[in-house]
């Protein structure tokens, strides 16, 4: 099961805050997202608000902010939502709630190491439940609201980080590649292992372009084949993935360099 190249995002805000708060204006920039306007003077209420929301929204991830990560785990707890949920600085054991997570479902936790208002115990609480290789806690040098963690932009990250989680491991191709992409002193030696191969493709084409040798082109037809069945398998959504993009940008450059070369002689 691939991750959504655009997830659904379903964000449950805080006691003081709303569908124009600024998380939910963030993940609105990044995602198809939906913030229900809730009353928090009811929190029944609002689990039952937020239950009919995911039931016709059907979202990929479930946000909640303070009292809507506690919105959000009493949802889990009860089995109406089992899906990828974010929980930001999650208001469980001062809503009442047991700090339990339910197995099986991927979760990831963000709370602040400044947090004044809702103290990190009941985070600690809750990573130590659930699935162990499901729930992720992360500590941030930050206040309840996550303030600087928001600013920052890693919010839509943590929703990718979290929904590429909950669809399995990328093949192992893609993870060595994302070894190269996410270190940028490793950048020279991709660089350089894509322009090897750019060259020697391209030189092939050339090559063939110009003689028209039967076994040349033989082999160039076997590698568009054998690419066309990477870049299908590797499609997410409209798009392709990190290989196939890689692939797709080699074969370009390839063809772009075989056509100049043949047209000036130079393989």
């Amino acid at each position: 099961m691939s991750a959504p190249e655009r997830p659904r995002v379903l964000f449950v805000h805080g006691q003081e805050s709303g569908p124009q708060g600024t998380k939910a204006r963030l993940l609105a920039q990044h995602f198809e997202a939906l913030t229900p306007q809730m009353d928090t003077s009811d929190f029944e209420a609002c689990v039952r608000q937020i239950a009919a929301a995911i039931d016709a929204f059907r979202p990929d991830v479930v946000v909640g902010s303070s009292f809507g990560g506690a919105v959000a785990v009493a949802l889990l707890q009860r089995g109406h939502w089992r899906g990828p949920t974010l929980l930001l600085a999650p208001a469980v054991v001062e809503l009442g709630l047991p700090p339990r997570l339910p197995e099986g479902v991927p979760v990831t936790i963000v709370h602040g190491t400044r947090d004044d208002i809702v103290p990190i115990a009941g985070s600690l609480s809750l990573a130590r439940s659930g699935s162990p290789e499901q729930v992720r806690l992360l500590e941030v040098p930050d206040d309840h609201r996550l303030s600087a963690t928001t600013a920052s932009g890693r919010l839509p990250v943590l929703v990718q980080e979290l929904t590429r989680r909950a669809a399995g491991p990328a093949p192992a191709s893609e993870r060595h590649l994302r070894v190269f992409i996410e270190e940028p002193a490793l950048w020279p030696v991709l660089l350089a292992g894509l322009g090897a191969l750019g060259a020697v493709l391209a030189w092939m084409l050339a090559t063939a372009l110009r003689s028209r040798h039967p076994a040349m082109l033989l082999g160039i037809a076997a590698l568009i084949v054998a690419s066309g069945e990477l870049v299908r398998r590797d499609l997410r959504g409209a798009r392709p993935g990190l290989r196939g993009g890689l692939l797709l940008a080699l074969w370009a450059v390839a063809i772009a360099v075989a056509l100049v070369a043949g047209r000036y002689g130079v393989l």
